[in-house]
């Protein structure tokens, strides 16, 4: 075979563009694997994450004392300022302004007029005393002015008494009821409607869960561990040694004194949103109030949950054809203080009771296990309201 000059230079360029075209290839092949290897690698040295676990909404804690407390938001343990030390002739002096006085009378004893003579009761033996409304006659005086103005002609100033009456509240109701012995039949009409506002305003505190007023006696009232003594007390005016230095208070501006308490802490009031499916298998519902053991704790409690697969509505007192759990109807409000389950107290519409341990307050609704923890797909809707009053307890 010949070749020409031409088909040896066409053959030297083909030969040419061949070799390069195999080293691009070796070159891309080459690279490709150190790509590979490079992330063979980072994956080798990559930390290989665990799978995530899916967990089932059906899952819930169990019904046991190991439940962890919450950390409280409020506690009726007083603080160290609301501790007070009681000496035999400390009390603490609750004035009709509304301020409190803490001291030691510099007398031992309170001399008492009594329908069957003179009583001397020492201050060590004395509970509570309370002044009654005859100890200011000046007050007395106003309500019986009041009282006189609503028998008086003009319509507007017996209504214009009649509201100043109602706005001083109960207390004035055993004063009253005295007065009424001499009234004529407008005066009659106005205390009868006076009482009737008193009662409303005492059903509303009561649902409210809050204090009220109690009508005042006229005469003085001395409490001690052994009896109660109604009289006159003598002392008009009376010496007491506090932290402010010796000071003098008259016996017409205490409203009571108390030394039957070593602390001041006051009740804690508080209401809580309980959901349909707080369940104490599940997770009842921290009030976030640490009680003490003694503590009075009342409970009113309101509202409905409803049952989606029974086609039922319950209150707060749960349903009686639905089984119980610890003894307690199924669907009713309940409480329990620290962890354990065994524990619980069935609460309802409205329940009271003594701590009889210390512990976080938790509410929650009883159910039975086979309900509350099964995987039948079971399904409570709404919620409670539980109003909570907690008295703490007395040292």
């Amino acid at each position: 075979m010949k070749f020409g000059g031409d088909n040896l230079k066409d053959w030297g360029k083909a030969s040419f563009n061949l070799s390069l075209l195999i080293l691009a290839i070796a070159f891309a092949i080459t690279s490709e694997a150190n790509a590979w290897q490079s992330d063979e690698v980072e994956n080798e040295a990559a930390p290989k994450l665990p799978v995530p676990l899916k967990i089932s909404p059906k899952l819930t804690k169990p019904d046991t004392a190991t439940q962890e407390e919450d950390e409280p938001e409020i506690s009726t343990t007083p603080r160290q300022s609301e501790q007070k030390p009681i000496g035999k002739q400390f009390a603490q002096l609750h004035l009709m302004d509304g301020s409190i006085i803490g001291g030691d009378f510099l007398t031992v004893e309170i001399d008492v007029k009594t329908n069957y003579g003179m009583l001397k009761i020492p201050i060590s033996r004395i509970v509570r005393f309370q002044p009654g409304l005859n100890t200011r006659p000046d007050y007395v005086d106003s309500i019986s002015l009041l009282f006189e103005k609503m028998g008086d002609a003009d319509e507007k100033t017996r209504i214009a008494a009649q509201k100043e009456l109602i706005a001083l509240g109960l207390k004035n109701q055993n004063l009253l009821d005295q007065l009424a012995t001499q009234a004529n039949d407008d005066q009659k009409k106005l205390l009868s409607e006076i009482r009737k506002a008193f009662e409303e305003q005492t059903e509303l505190n009561e649902e409210e869960m809050l204090s009220s007023d109690q009508p005042s006696a006229l005469m003085d009232t001395i409490v001690t561990p052994d009896f109660s003594v109604v009289g006159e007390i003598q002392q008009k005016q009376f010496s007491l040694k506090s932290k402010f230095g010796d000071l003098k208070v008259e016996l017409s501006d205490i409203d009571f004194a108390d030394r039957s308490v070593e602390t001041t802490g006051p009740d804690v009031r508080k209401t809580v949103s309980v959901p349909a499916e707080a369940f104490f298998q599940r997770t009842p519902k921290s009030t976030k109030i640490r009680v003490n053991k003694g503590d009075r704790i009342t409970i009113r409690g309101s509202g409905t949950v409803q049952w989606a697969n029974f086609n039922n509505t319950s209150s707060p007192e749960g349903l009686t054809n639905r089984s119980q759990w610890n003894g307690i109807n199924s669907g009713k409000l309940t409480a329990r203080i620290g962890t354990d389950n065994s524990r619980c107290v069935a609460i309802g519409n409205d329940a009271s009771f003594v701590a009889k341990s210390s512990g976080i307050l938790y509410l929650g609704i009883a159910m039975r296990d086979s309900y509350a923890t099964n995987g039948n797909g079971y399904r409570w809707t709404g919620e409670y309201q539980a109003k909570i009053v907690v008295s703490p307890a007395k040292k």
